[in-house]
This record gives C-alpha cells, sequence and structure tokens, in this order.
C-alpha cells in the first residue's frame, strides 16, 4: 500500500489492486470452506455507507465517476472485512504494522533516488515515481508511529534499530517533498516519541535523543533550501494565503450546498459520489477535486452518507478507547494525523484510511479476546484449584 501508486498497470490499476482481488477470492473461498464469518460492527456501518453511496448512483451528476467509486469502495469493503475475518493474534496486527512500515521503506527509499538524481516531482520538490508529494507525505508520516510502536515491542536487534531508525529518515523525506501538510502530520506522528518514552528501556532513553540529534543535524544541510522555504510559510499560509486555491475550492463546496436544488434537499443526498468536480465547475470556473475528504463526503452524498461516515468513525474511536494505553496512544495519533491530512487531501477513497480503520477495530478486538481468554484461565485455574 505505502508504494502502490509506483507500479500502475494500464487498464488494471495499481498491483495492490490486482493483490487485493487474488485475495479476496481465496479468503472467500477459505471462509466458505471452513464455514466462519467473523462480522464486526465497524463491517455494517461501512457496509451502509457504501450503500447509500451505491444509492446516489440514480440521481448522480457523473454517473461514470460514480461506477468507479462503487466498484473501489466495494474492493475497499471487502478489504476491511477481510482483516476482521483472518486476524486473531496481536501477532499479526504487528506484522500488519511492520508490512506496512517495510513499504514506506520502498518509498523512502525511491524518494531518496529521485532526489540523488534531481527527478523533481515539481520545482524542488521530490516524490517517488507515481506520488504526488502530500499524499507521499502522510503516507510516509503514518509509518512513524508505527515504526515508534514496533521498536518498543520484542523483536531481534536488528529489527528493532530498523524500526528507531525510521522516523528520521522518514521525518527528512517529508523535508524533500516540501509538503506543509505532510510536515505537519509528521511532527503529530513524532509526538507520539514523547508519549511512548516511558515505554523504552533505560538504555534506550538515553542513546536514542542523543543518536536522534547527531542524525538531524547530519540531515539539515542536505533538504533544499526551497523546501526548507515552502515549509517556512505555513503561517503565512493560513493566515493570510489561500493554501494554494483550497480556499476557493472550499467556498465553490459551500455555493454547491446554498445552491442545491430541490428547495435544498440536495444537500441531504448529495451530488453523487465522484460528482465534487463537476458541481463546483460553475462557482470556480474548472472542475477541481475538494482537496478536503469532509466537504468531498458532504458534498457527494449529502448529509446522510457524511453521517454514515460520521458513525463509521465514531465506532473507531469507540473500540480505540476502550484499549490499554500503550495501543490507545497508538491509535489515538494515528487517527489525529489521518484527521489532519484529510482537512486538506482527498483521502475519503484511499485505502490508507480504510486499512487505519479496519486495523484499528481489529487491533481491539484481538485486545479484548486476549483479556477474556485469560480471564476464563484464571477462572478455571482457581476452580481446578
Amino acid at each position: 500500500m505505502p508504494w502502490q501508486d509506483m507500479l500502475v498497470l494500464p487498464g488494471i490499476g495499481t498491483v495492490s489492486r490486482i493483490a487485493g482481488v487474488l485475495v479476496i477470492g481465496v479468503s472467500l473461498f477459505a471462509a466458505l470452506y471452513i464455514q466462519q464469518v467473523r462480522i464486526h460492527l465497524l463491517n455494517l456501518t461501512m457496509f451502509l455507507f457504501w450503500a447509500w453511496g451505491t444509492t446516489t448512483y440514480l440521481w448522480s451528476i457523473h454517473p461514470e465517476g460514480a461506477v468507479t467509486n462503487i466498484i473501489s469502495y466495494f474492493q475497499i469493503m471487502l478489504m476491511m472485512w477481510l482483516i476482521y475475518q483472518w486476524t486473531i493474534r496481536p501477532g499479526q496486527i504487528e506484522g500488519f504494522l511492520a508490512a506496512y512500515v517495510l513499504g514506506c521503506f520502498v518509498s523512502v527509499g525511491a524518494t531518496l533516488y529521485a532526489y540523488l538524481y534531481n527527478i523533481e516531482s515539481a520545482y524542488q520538490r521530490f516524490a517517488a515515481a507515481g506520488f504526488d508529494p502530500n499524499d507521499l507525505a502522510v503516507i510516509i508520516s503514518l509509518g512513524i508511529p508505527m515504526a515508534g510502536y514496533l521498536a518498543t515491542g520484542r523483536g531481534s536487534a536488528p529489527l528493532l534499530w530498523l524500526w528507531r531508525g525510521y522516523p528520521l529518515l522518514a521525518l527528512g523525506v517529508v523535508f524533500l517533498t516540501g509538503s506543509r501538510t505532510g510536515f505537519l502530520v509528521a511532527l503529530l506522528g513524532c509526538s507520539y516519541m514523547i508519549w511512548s518514552y516511558r515505554d523504552l528501556s533505560v538504555r534506550s532513553r538515553m542513546i536514542l535523543p542523543l543518536l536522534g540529534g547527531v542524525a538531524l543535524l547530519a540531515l539539515l544541510p542536505h533538504i533544499p533550501v526551497d523546501s526548507l522555504e515552502r515549509i517556512h510559510t505555513i503561517g503565512s499560509a493560513v493566515s493570510s494565503g489561500d493554501l494554494n486555491y483550497r480556499t476557493r475550492i472550499w467556498d465553490g463546496a459551500l455555493d454547491v450546498l446554498r445552491n442545491a436544488p430541490y428547495s435544498g434537499l440536495g444537500v441531504i443526498w448529495g451530488t453523487g459520489w465522484d460528482g465534487f468536480p463537476v458541481a463546483v465547475a460553475p462557482y470556480i470556473g474548472e472542475p477541481y477535486v475538494s482537496h478536503n475528504a469532509y466537504l468531498s463526503i458532504l458534498v457527494e452524498v449529502g448529509v446522510i452518507g457524511f453521517l454514515l461516515f460520521a458513525l463509521v468513525v465514531a465506532v473507531v474511536l469507540w473500540h480505540v478507547l476502550a484499549m490499554p494505553r500503550r495501543e490507545r496512544i497508538l491509535w489515538l495519533t494515528l487517527l489525529a494525523m489521518w484527521a489532519m491530512g484529510a482537512m486538506v487531501l482527498n483521502w475519503e477513497f484511499r485505502k490508507e484510511t480504510w486499512f487505519l480503520f479496519a486495523l484499528a477495530v481489529t487491533h481491539a478486538a484481538v485486545l479484548a479476546e486476549g483479556e477474556r481468554a485469560s480471564g476464563r484461565e484464571e477462572m478455571v485455574g482457581a476452580g481446578h484449584g
């Protein structure tokens, strides 16, 4: 997933989509064979969101795009079910996190390659091939708390140091992308290190800050000046700028909502999936994407769809808040990072969004089942005594 945009096959899509279709086929067969299907509340709420989005095809102002979204969200819905269906041990959760971080290393390496060979994604901005610098910066940043969580767990020394070294490497690559959003999200991700500091060994508490400071000093001279200057403009862009035309797009979205047809009832059911660019074009002159996941959902699937999406998020938060401290901090950090990125990026349709949601509730379910199993063992042990 973190490097899927680097490999896109014409007429088919990303390699992750091909892998996903294969896994879905095998998993459905396996579920039928063992005659056991596990369904979580999140899967049900996601189905309701998908069903409503599918219904909007009936009045969609962009039917072709709506069909594409219907298929994409259906695949995402199945992916979320697969994660819950086959994940029954805490070690599998760590496997998911490790796989994501290792995938981030691929995109990090590809971005460093682009930097070394001066292959610019935009002026003095570098990103792995096929990626938008802003999307890539957030994708890589999400790996920071994941790596921090893995670094405080069990494993061989080389792996633990691999996880410990990732945050600084990721932060350096975020600078190369020149993404202001990515930089803020990365800083939020680095805050996880503060909250999890007490979970480190005494030796690591002493060594890691020193190594981090040295690595940061060694890294700064190699960051392009233009990237640093761009990130330095975060304050002025928020206070007086238009956030690279985003505020004009958002004003256009608000005009769409204010002028919804059928006496305003159009706000209730929306323009249909993928209808945002077509809807705002009369107000801003061109068909732009929303650059805001929340506005995109509200405009395309209306208040009903937005409330169903909010229900999905509420289910995730409910289960995250019930987790033990270490896991709760991890997932609250990741969800806060996602929420920040979604304010200026179209992340409502990215697999990373729904992967986080599904893995969070699955992690909570696995931990809860482990606690129940421990309780049963204690009761049996007490009875045997």
